[in-house]
């Protein structure tokens, strides 16, 4: 059994490649989607004055995902293993319903000031007391759940390093895999929409992420662009993501951080060549990243997007920021190109050098691919994750 708050969220390719080897998957999420289950939630109305609205949110879904399960208990359902993402409050209940099955966390990420990019970002301060303390109230779920779990999974080293040194030998670096996309063959091409059609070979650079935040690397993106666009009048930047207020701080403009920073960057940009997109069917994206010259993704230290791994997987070369956990899959020179975070004229160079001179780094946008195939591709996270729950279930 999976259980995602968003399922299958991280699981999206790790559920067919289960079926595929013939096991019954079930999947449960907090609302209905294709064929699999949903415990059914709504926002709960919490009573003013609480210390930790979120908290206690999260104390009312692991409430709905228990009775959902006990329904299914009762029903017959005996899972052998459950795997569960833990950051909501899904796994709290799981131990005390199924004692027999083996019950594996997925807590993702240990909250910290450096995730968000204290000590990090440049342009931050420090935390305030306040916001410590909100942290160490959301710890509380992720902490439940290591507790109860047989084991828990991180995708990477970078992740389980978050948790106390104490708890990591509970823990297992394990990837939930990718569907590697098909290797690019014949022409590839993306039309924009009110905008020019681009193909491979086009000086392209793309961005995509979720949300258009800090981040994400979305202020240091647009700090590099001018003297790359000022320099080479034939390039386009295309940036696909939401407005929302994403994993960080949110932003107090009306289209987010989009809206704040390109009110405070724009005027710097050849906008006829800055194409800002919402985000885009899987596909489009995709061919995106398929005609790129060089895709950028930046992040403070925290949770590996599956962006990166997809662009790679589609033969992008990547430009990616220093730091964990991007820097546990890409080595410079060889599958990728690193950049400081905070280093936007670098940032500029690194582009540049790229644009001049595209055939040169063919090698390490192949080397990038297969990277995500040796290690990321989904068949053999399927593997390693039956080889797991085999060995937990001899312990029990």
């Amino acid at each position: 059994m999976l259980i995602h708050q968003n399922h299958p969220g991280q699981f999206r390719d790790l559920t067919p490649a289960l079926e595929r080897r013939g096991h019954r998957v079930l999947g449960l999420g907090a609302t209905p989607r294709g064929q699999r289950l949903d415990y059914a939630w709504q926002t709960p109305a919490l009573p003013a004055g609480l210390v930790d609205p979120l908290l206690e949110t999260n104390l009312h879904r692991a409430a709905r995902v228990q009775e959902r399960c006990l329904q299914l208990r009762d029903q017959g359902y005996r899972p052998q293993a459950v795997l569960a993402h833990s950051g909501w409050g899904e796994c709290l209940y799981l131990r005390d319903i199924w004692p027999e099955a083996v019950l594996i966390a997925y807590p993702e990420l240990f909250a910290n000031p450096l995730l968000l990019g204290y000590g990090f970002d440049a342009d931050l301060g420090e935390p305030s007391l306040a916001l410590r303390a909100q942290w160490r109230r959301g710890n509380l779920m992720g902490l439940a759940a290591v507790a109860d779990a047989d084991a828990c999974v991180v995708p990477t080293r970078f992740a389980r390093d978050t948790f106390p040194a104490h708890l990591r030998r509970r823990f297992h670096v394990l990837h939930e895999g990718l569907a590697l996309p098909p290797a690019a063959s014949g022409s590839t091409s993306l039309r924009l929409e009110g905008g020019p059609t681009l193909v491979k070979g086009d000086p392209v650079i793309s961005f995509a992420s979720r949300t258009l935040e800090p981040l994400r690397g979305f202020r240091s993106l647009l700090r590099a662009l001018p003297a790359v666009l000022a320099a080479r009048p034939d390039a386009r930047a295309v940036i696909v993501g939401g407005t929302g207020s994403g994993y960080g701080a949110p932003s107090s403009h009306p289209e987010g951080h989009k809206g704040e920073l390109l009110a405070l960057l724009g005027h710097r940009l050849p906008l006829d060549r800055v194409h800002v997109l919402p985000p885009l069917a899987h596909r489009d994206l995709l061919a995106l990243f398929r005609i790129s010259a060089a895709h950028v993704h930046l992040s403070y230290p925290y949770a590996l997007s599956w962006s990166l791994l997809e662009a790679m997987a589609s033969g992008a070369l990547v430009v990616a920021s220093d730091n964990p956990p991007l820097n546990e899959v890409i080595q410079h020179g060889h599958n990728g190109l690193l950049v400081p975070f905070n280093d936007s004229d670098r940032l500029a160079e690194t582009l540049l050098a790229v644009l001049a001179d595209p055939p040169a780094f063919a090698t390490v946008a192949a080397a990038g691919r297969a990277t995500v195939a040796a290690r990321y591709e989904v068949n053999r996270s399927a593997e390693a994750f039956e080889a797991l729950i085999r060995s937990l279930r001899l312990l029990r």
